[in-house]
């Protein structure tokens, strides 16, 4: 009998298969009818065999990341995560994380620390590949260097995929403050919501002139992420931000602009960077686990895999992920 699409996944979150033979989620995603051409956006179609990749920046001997480095600079231009948060304090240490099936999505990542419980905000679509990100080692989340963009393989085929090609083709495609809402299907985090429906063109066009330079990445290299209960939720201070590089066409390469305005990059779409900035936090959160606590980095995997039929998780197919902009 062939094995369910949930079961194969449910296999992949607790590593006992590769991903290739890994499919999950319940919905697939409908976009708006010729929504990713009015965008400007190319569907991958017929050329999927190059869709992924995969990368790891080089450390030195303290376990510095080095972005600038050859072998990073001249394959990575897009989003790449790279550190590890802390807890605030000594008793935060080694928190318990578990997914309760009956909450919410967005809410329903439980967080056990001394004396309290507290909610992950982390939507389900995020969690899932992002699990995968983390278990697989890598940095690079996605690429676009040359003719067409490259998934980490957890994004290749999901929204939270999708939403990375947005967050990186910002400045190039059409009505980029509200690109998101060629998703016809609704989503908990994505296209229900009050914050779906924002736009501050100021915000977008600030953005968009910065990043009018050419090599630019979306990364977190050097923030202190230090996670810590408030009031109900799991506060996990740190963001992401821009940085535009200069490799000369070879490397190593050297940072010539940075663009770290919270208030504004969230303000140009909400919905879009909302996604990125919780990806950076969640995924500097699960590998301090995994380094630190790896019993409760377990733990976290096998309750996503126990429960991910509760999961809201969406899926497109390969054929119709975004490749290029037009």
């Amino acid at each position: 009998m062939a094995m369910s699409l949930r079961l194969i996944t449910a296999v992949f979150l607790l590593g006992i298969v590769p991903f290739e033979f890994a499919s999950g989620g319940e919905t697939q995603i409908v976009f708006e009818k010729r929504g990713l051409e009015k965008l400007g956006i190319r569907p991958a179609g017929n050329r999927t065999r190059n869709l992924t990749f995969d990368h790891t920046a080089r450390r030195d001997v303290s376990g510095t990341p080095d972005l600038m480095a050859v072998e990073t600079i001249t394959v990575v231009g897009g989003v790449i995560f790279v550190e590890q948060a802390r807890p605030q304090l000594p008793k935060y240490a080694c928190p318990g994380f578990t997914v309760d099936p009956d909450g919410e999505s967005g809410r329903r990542l439980v967080v056990d620390l001394p004396g309290q419980r507290v909610a992950g905000t982390l939507y389900d679509w995020e969690l899932e590949p992002l699990i995968g990100f983390v278990r697989s080692g890598s940095d690079a989340l996605f690429t676009y260097m040359g003719v067409h963009g490259e998934y980490h393989r957890s994004f290749a085929g999901n929204l939270a995929g999708f939403n990375l090609f947005l967050i990186d083709t910002f400045r190039s495609v059409r009505r980029p403050e509200q690109a998101h809402r060629v998703v016809e299907t609704p989503v908990a985090g994505y296209t229900l919501g009050e914050a779906s429906d924002r736009v501050d063109k100021e915000a977008t066009r600030k953005l968009k002139r910065w990043m009018r330079r050419s090599h630019l990445m979306f990364t977190d290299v050097d923030v202190d992420f230090v996670f810590r209960p408030q009031g109900g939720d799991l506060l996990v201070e740190g963001d992401p931000y821009w940085i535009s590089v200069d490799s000369k066409g070879r490397g190593p390469g050297r940072i010539t602009g940075r663009f770290d305005n919270r208030a504004t990059t969230l303000a140009a779409n909400p919905v879009v960077f909302g996604s990125g900035f919780r990806l950076a936090k969640y995924a500097a959160v699960f590998r301090y686990l995994k380094a630190e606590c790896p019993d409760r980095w377990r733990a976290l995997r096998r309750s996503v895999a126990q429960h991910e039929r509760a999961l809201d998780v969406y899926t497109i197919p390969l054929r119709q992920m975004p490749y290029a902009v037009r």
